[in-house]
């Protein structure tokens, strides 16, 4: 049987788990609930999706699984060209925008890449993959430095530029004309220019690059379809470049790349632009109300942003951003904590806009959280000698410097609540209130700053007791 604390740093403490958000399959399996009780904050998609004509589809055409796609994509790229306005000639598609950063960077990027930060994590693990040397570009507080970049591509004999507009994960719409002035300028250098528009369609006042692909021959613009539609299990991007490029890329593209499926998921989403304006106008609405809520707890500084994403200052909060996502999950909410990201010097977390009453889940629990963790010990005046629970025998630890554990060895299980949404109880647990527990722990324990130390550390000080005092 796995060990208890193996099953926990998998959970927790895997650095691929904290590279990207939705990491819902990986956290459902994990801890033993279905992906559909976990609401996914760290994923920034559009919640409302995938549009009812796109499941329609789907379940229409199953049919054709047995049948190779159309490796031309025609339909498709047609269907992208009316909507961006462009010929086919100057569309590439991929298996999402991911594949197409791995594709793009791997046949026109050679030597050195500029790489803002803070940004997306995937171009940097693509450079170091493709043994490219990575040039990093400190942000001015957590803006990006176009100055210094512009300042870079004049100055410097570099192969590529990569700009997020708008950036994740900050939600910052970076300024149009100074992008403009470092393409032109690039262009004459012979160094490419990569801007991923991928949260393009869920932004206010962002301006797209796609037109400027005519007439450049050193710009890719990256777009998701699935992001913006709501279906990211169906692996659709694509991007925009000149035609020339798209003719070099295609030479040696990956054959069949998008599903039969796929193909038709994205093209039905494109025809129906009205959900794209419903949702998105909802989207806003809620991101307002949900942004003042955040606003409204102690510690939690939200920060503004032009996109259905924000982040989350945590630093007078006292919870490392790791913790914080540890504790969230006794709720079944997973969010993106951001200690990984190059580039941001303070704790952070990044939440995705979802629906009303999914955003209202999250604000209860921060609030409860936050509350609970002043009642650990020795500063628990609250509970002591209540007896909230059976058979108790010491009260000290009257919450749990290890809630959630998700581990049901000592009583814990994921229950039910009233709202139908899933909450990690303890109320059969006895363990962590028995007198020779409490008192091993105060010594283990002592030196722990439950809401900072990471949740593979504090476990693991669960399972050093658990193995001297079995439940």
């Amino acid at each position: 049987m796995e060990s208890l604390y193996v099953k926990n740093k998998r959970i927790y403490g895997d650095k691929k788990m904290i590279d990207h958000g939705g990491d819902v399959f990986e956290i459902s399996n994990k801890i033993g609930i279905s992906p559909n009780n976990i609401i996914d904050f760290s994923s920034n998609i559009n919640p409302y999706g995938p549009p009812p004509k796109v499941i329609e589809v789907i379940k229409s055409s199953l049919h054709l699984i047995k049948y190779y796609p159309d490796k031309n994509y025609s339909k498709l790229r047609k269907a992208i060209a009316n909507y961006v306005n462009l010929p086919c000639d100057n569309i590439i598609v991929g298996c999402g925008v991911t594949e197409l950063i791995h594709s793009i960077l791997t046949r026109f990027f050679k030597k050195s890449v500029v790489i803002p930060t803070p940004t997306f994590s995937e171009y940097e693990v693509v450079v170091k993959a493709l043994g490219l040397k990575a040039i990093f570009i400190e942000p001015i507080g957590i803006k990006i430095n176009l100055e210094k970049i512009l300042d870079i591509v004049k100055n410097n004999e570099i192969s590529g530029v990569i700009l997020c507009n708008p950036n994740n994960p900050t939600g910052e719409i970076l300024d149009y004309e100074k992008i403009i002035e470092i393409i032109e300028i690039a262009e004459k250098k012979g160094i490419f220019v990569i801007v991923d528009e991928a949260y393009y369609e869920l932004s206010e006042n962002s301006k797209t690059f796609a037109s400027l692909t005519l007439d450049f021959r050193n710009l890719f613009v990256l777009r998701s379809l699935t992001k913006a539609f709501g279906f990211p299990g169906l692996r659709v991007g694509y991007a925009l470049c000149h035609s020339s490029l798209a003719e070099k890329f295609n030479q040696t593209a990956i054959s069949w790349r998008i599903g039969t499926l796929e193909e038709l998921a994205a093209i039905s989403a494109l025809e129906d632009l009205d959900f794209l304006k419903y949702s998105k106008k909802k989207i806003f609405n809620e991101k307002e109300k949900l942004f003042n809520n955040i606003k409204s707890i102690n510690g939690l500084v939200p920060i503004p942003s032009s996109t259905n994403f924000f982040m989350i200052n945590i630093n007078k909060s006292g919870f490392s951003p790791k913790n914080l996502k540890w504790r969230l999950l006794s709720y079944a909410i997973l969010i993106r904590e951001l200690s990984s990201v190059r580039g941001l010097n303070e704790p952070y977390i990044r939440i995705a806009v979802r629906k009303e009453e999914e955003n209202l889940v999250l604000i209860k629990a921060l609030k409860n959280i936050i509350y609970s963790m002043k009642k650990l010990y020795p500063n628990n005046p609250i509970c002591i000698e209540k007896k909230c629970h059976l058979k108790v025998e010491d009260c000290s630890f009257c919450f749990c410097h290890f809630y959630p554990c998700l581990d049901n060895i000592t009583g814990g299980k994921f229950i039910e609540r009233e709202n139908g949404r899933l909450v990690w109880s303890c109320t059969d647990c006895i363990w962590i209130h028995r007198k020779d527990v409490v008192n091993l722990l105060i010594k283990k324990l002592v030196d722990i700053d439950a809401k900072k130390v990471d949740p593979e550390e504090i476990l693991k000080k669960r399972k050093e007791v658990l193995e001297v005092i079995p439940p």
